[in-house]
Formats: structure tokens, C-alpha cells, sequence
């Protein structure tokens, strides 16, 4: 007998252990996707997709046809016919400051969303120190100190790596490579803590701030000097278009940028949803949408503020050289 009663006491507690979700699968597929992220360093671009069911082999989006409307500060300023995949205009560059607002229609939709560009970081200080470590890397350590405006901001750092190679064949012709690349940044400093933890606490197998971002809870209205560190590579190596070669140029950039709500959330959830997503035992995240009618992104940052720290020239002239077309980049 009582080895029944303990036997009912663990299929109690499995069956009040169990959650069914209701999961609408036709909700989330054939839906209009929109996805443009707009800065004050290019021109306006943005790309219309139509979702398909994750219960399909194919999990890639189709570009869908729409036609466009887009408004400046509530002023029509340009009207794009309708168009196969997206919309690009090269003679509009986004103000910082101003409010945009697209409405577009496809398939009988008027999807509408709204973003803010916000103005450029306020940088009031830089100190750099350079540590060699035990292994040849080089530790940049950088404080930067910002200062806030009132109101709710959102920032973020970004790391461009940019280096020339050339590697050499057996008759001592040379090739040179260009790699342009993010890279990451490493900090103990507790804004960047912030954002998926209390202030200042640790949070056991938690996500990481892979994105670099952190809002201004904490230092509203104030000065603040955050504090991180880069690790650039080798001296006169580096990977390059595949191969390893001699590296005669080396550019580090570092890019304090200031986002808006939009683009904040969507990096915030986007790395939540990446974390959870294979976790049975997680509840499920949803990746931030502000396109009303529709799913997708129309966010805004402004990349206006930038740091060039360190450089290596080249010892002659760039007209002498040509890159192959294997040079890559990207941000």
C-alpha cells in the first residue's frame, strides 16, 4: 500500500509538471515581413519578405511585392511605386532627430511603422592603453566618458577590425586581401550587465551581451565613463580571404552608437530568442516587432560618433595596389 501511495505521489506531481501551449502556427507564417534599420551614414533602404511555416523544409523568406510611402517628421517625402523585395533611395540619407514613418501596401495590407534617428552620442572623453600579453596579443583598454541627456536613451559599442594582407606565390608575384570585420569587445563594467540582469548581478547561464548595448537607467541626465577593452590580433599576421598572409595595414575603429527603443528591443530580444530558442524547458521568446499589421523591424541609430585609436600604414603608396576580389567586409 505504500508503495502505491508513492508511486500516485510522482504521476501527481509529472502531470502538474506539464504545460500544453497552444501554438498557432498560421498566425506566425504567410505574413508580411518588413526589415529596415536606417543611420545617419546611409542611404534609406528597406526589404519586403513574405514568412513561411516552420512546419515546411524551406525556412527562407520570398520577397513579396508592395508599394511604399515615406514620411519625415509627418511631410510625404518619397513615393515608391510597387516593387518586387524592398525599396532603396539613394538621394535620401535620414537626419538624426527626425521621425520616420513608412506605410506600405502589399497584398491587399497598409502595414504602417514609425522610428526615431536619434541624435549623436555626446562624447566628452577618451583614454586608450595598450597591454602586451603573453601570447602576442595586444589588450586595448579604453574609457570612454559620455554625457547624457535627460530622457531615455540607448546605446551601443561597436568594434570594426580593418587590415590589408598580401601573400606571395612561388615567382614572387604578391595578391593583397582587404578584411573589414566586427569583432568583439570584452567589459566587467555593470551597464552591460544591465540589460538582461539586475544592476551589478550575476546571472548563472544567462545570455551574454553579444550586441554591446546598455540603456541609461542607470546614469540618466549624468556623465558617465564606461570602460572595455578590444583585442585587435596579431602583428604581421592575419587571416585573410581564406589564407593566412603578411599584413602591411591594420585600422582599428571603435563606433559609440546611440540607437533608438526599436532597435534597443529588437537586439535585446533577438539575442534572448537565439539563447532560449533550442531549450525545451524555456519559455518561448518572441523577437521584438514594431510593424503594425505585419512583423519585422523599422528601427534607427546614429553612427555619427567614432574613434579611430590605433593605425598601421603602409609603407607605399595604395594607388600601387590592387585588391583581389576575394577582399571581403562587413558590418
Amino acid at each position: 500500500m505504500k508503495k502505491l501511495i508513492i508511486i500516485l505521489l510522482i504521476f501527481t506531481i509529472a502531470v502538474s509538471c506539464t504545460k500544453t501551449i497552444d501554438f498557432d502556427d498560421e498566425g506566425y507564417a504567410n505574413q508580411i515581413v518588413i526589415n529596415s534599420t536606417i543611420s545617419t551614414n546611409s542611404y534609406f533602404t528597406a526589404y519586403t519578405a513574405k514568412s513561411t511555416s516552420i512546419l515546411t523544409n524551406n525556412h527562407s523568406s520570398s520577397p513579396v511585392e508592395a508599394s511604399m510611402d515615406l514620411y519625415e517628421d509627418g511631410t510625404l517625402i518619397r513615393q515608391f511605386p510597387t516593387q518586387l523585395g524592398g525599396f532603396s533611395a539613394t538621394n535620401i540619407t535620414p537626419k538624426a532627430g527626425k521621425t520616420y514613418r513608412m506605410v506600405i501596401t502589399s497584398e491587399g495590407k497598409k502595414l504602417e511603422a514609425e522610428t526615431i534617428l536619434p541624435n549623436k552620442v555626446n562624447l566628452v572623453s577618451v583614454d586608450t592603453a595598450s597591454v602586451e600579453s603573453y601570447n602576442n596579443f595586444r589588450n586595448i583598454l579604453i574609457k570612454m566618458k559620455i554625457k547624457d541627456p535627460e530622457g531615455d536613451d540607448y546605446y551601443r559599442i561597436v568594434y570594426m577590425w580593418e587590415t590589408i594582407s598580401y601573400m606571395q606565390d612561388s615567382k614572387g608575384a604578391r595578391k593583397y586581401y582587404r578584411s573589414y570585420s566586427q569583432s568583439g569587445i570584452a567589459s566587467d563594467d555593470p551597464v552591460f550587465k544591465s540589460v538582461y540582469n539586475n544592476f551589478g548581478d550575476e546571472i548563472i547561464d544567462g545570455p551574454g551581451n553579444d550586441y554591446h548595448i546598455f540603456p541609461d537607467t542607470y546614469f540618466n541626465g549624468k556623465e558617465y565613463s564606461v570602460r572595455f577593452r578590444t583585442t585587435p590580433g596579431y602583428y604581421g599576421n592575419t587571416y585573410s580571404s581564406g589564407s593566412y598572409g603578411t599584413q602591411i595595414y591594420e585600422r582599428n575603429e571603435i563606433h559609440i552608437q546611440k540607437l533608438s527603443k526599436d532597435f534597443y528591443n529588437y537586439l535585446k530580444y533577438l539575442k534572448l530568442y537565439r539563447f532560449y530558442r533550442d531549450n525545451p524547458f524555456a519559455e518561448p521568446v518572441p523577437i521584438y516587432s514594431n510593424i503594425k499589421n505585419g512583423v519585422g523591424i523599422f528601427a534607427g541609430y546614429n553612427d555619427e560618433v567614432k574613434l579611430e585609436y590605433e593605425r598601421k600604414f603602409i609603407p607605399f603608396s595604395m594607388d600601387t595596389i590592387k585588391l583581389e576580389q576575394g577582399s571581403y567586409g562587413y558590418y
